[in-house]
């Protein structure tokens, strides 16, 4: 680049003198500057593609990793269904007997005879029927089974997301504070060389700055960091980012008893459960028709002799039930009928504790979120009558940097409360099983 520079530079009368040293010295600082501007300058966040939050709600169904894992349960569920659907194979037997062998071959004499038969089983007591009903109800359950898999990763995907609308939050107001406090450094600076501030309280404040400038790199890191975990969630290929959330301040009251008949109307939990009992019921039905017997038809053709006489016959055989029947099944049918049924009763308890903590967590953010709003103008002018006095000398730095951290944690803790009250008013939606 010098090299480029020195080919421009005009030498006319002054050739190589004095005024063109001057300038190839400039040169050489102006290049030095800028090269360590673009080593030490803070590196920016890459910005990746933007997502509405209904946009990453159809990329998560469609490319989350733990979804297409489980998503072929269904598809094993819906297999047992179609199997026991089908019939038995029928059997083909082949027998022959009395064959003389001759010369490297089986020659027919008059004692020989073969047989082919076919055999087929004939199920009784309504055994597929009821096999292939309880078969449907549990390839049902399993996909009322993956739609609460879905419910259960949405509190993970909700949690990412609004973790991300945070950091948002925390890094605009790290940006906001460090050009604010410029402002302050600047006054620092010319109340410094009035001679009206000594040279500890200057360095104080500009050591001050360093503060915000972790503050903001941290947020940063955090936001990277909960980016990625977002990517994941959404099994994105490239960095996706979800589109900035209108926040609103205003929020709904809930009734514990609307809020847990909608759950027991939606949650995919109880209702595969509710399934399963079903799917018990044909069980049961299926063990207590194990006690009759199935039926064997078999027909056959024999041929008999060197002329291979032809003669057709068939037959019929049935077990006879004296020692087994089907007690070992009953039993354990009936016990895993019950089994589910406890299951049911357990899941209705654990949507009520879910709602009623989901509400809890609801009710707490939102009355410490209109505590710190009530607060908030107050804060606000506070910091600005601070800084106004420090302006004119009223304030020591300690009283001014006490103030402003007090402002900071103020709106940190003020962010912290306003997305969690979306992110718990969004928890009671998945804990109702209102979900998209």
């Amino acid at each position: 680049m010098e090299r480029m520079f020195r080919r421009y530079i005009p030498k006319g009368e002054f050739g190589n003198g004095p005024y063109h040293s001057r300038l190839v010295n400039r040169f050489r600082l102006i290049l030095f500057l800028y090269l360590g501007a673009l080593f030490f300058s803070p590196p920016t966040l890459g910005r990746g593609e933007e997502v509405t939050l209904d946009q990453a709600l159809a990329l998560f169904y469609q490319n989350n990793y733990d979804l297409l894992i489980h998503r072929y349960e269904m598809d094993k569920a819906y297999a047992d269904y179609v199997g026991a659907k089908l019939r038995p194979n029928p059997t083909l037997s082949f027998n022959a007997n009395g064959l003389d062998y001759y010369s490297g071959y089986l020659k027919r004499d008059e004692n020989t005879q073969i047989t082919v038969r076919i055999d087929q089983l004939i199920e009784l007591g309504g055994k597929r029927e009821l096999r292939t009903n309880a078969a449907l109800a549990v390839q049902q359950a399993a996909t009322l089974t993956h739609k609460d898999v879905i419910r259960n990763l949405l509190l993970g995907f909700y949690t990412v997301y609004y973790n991300l609308e945070l950091d948002r939050l925390n890094m605009e107001f790290g940006r906001d504070e460090l050009t604010r406090f410029d402002r302050i450094l600047d006054i620092a600076e010319r109340r410094f060389n009035a001679g009206f501030l000594s040279q500890l309280d200057y360095t104080k404040i500009k050591l001050a700055k360093i503060d915000l400038e972790n503050n903001l790199t941290n947020s940063q890191a955090q936001f990277r960091k909960d980016l990625e975990n977002f990517n994941v969630l959404l099994g994105a290929v490239t960095t996706l980012e979800p589109s900035r959330l209108g926040i609103r301040e205003e929020f709904p009251a809930y009734q514990e008893e609307s809020l847990i008949e909608v759950a027991y109307q939606n949650r995919y939990d109880l209702l595969a459960a509710q399934k399963q009992v079903e799917a018990a019921r044909h069980n049961m039905a299926l063990a207590r028709a194990l006690r009759i017997p199935d039926l064997s038809v078999g027909a056959e053709h024999d041929s008999f002799g060197p002329d291979g006489a032809s003669r057709i016959g068939g037959g019929v055989s049935i077990g006879i039930p004296v020692f087994s029947r089907a007690q070992g099944a009953i039993l354990k049918s009936n016990a895993e009928f019950k089994q589910l049924e406890e299951q049911v009763r357990k899941i209705k308890r654990v949507i009520v504790s879910d709602v009623r903590q989901g509400l809890i967590s609801y009710r707490a953010s939102l009355a410490i979120l209109g505590s710190y709003k009530e607060r908030k103008a107050s804060m606000e002018d506070l910091l600005n009558k601070s800084e106004a006095a420090f302006s004119l000398g009223g304030i020591t730095v300690l009283d001014l940097l006490d103030t402003r951290k007090t402002y900071r944690d103020f709106v940190t803790k003020y962010n912290q409360n306003l997305i969690q009250t979306l992110l718990n008013q969004e928890l009671l939606k998945v804990f109702t099983g209102e979900v998209k």
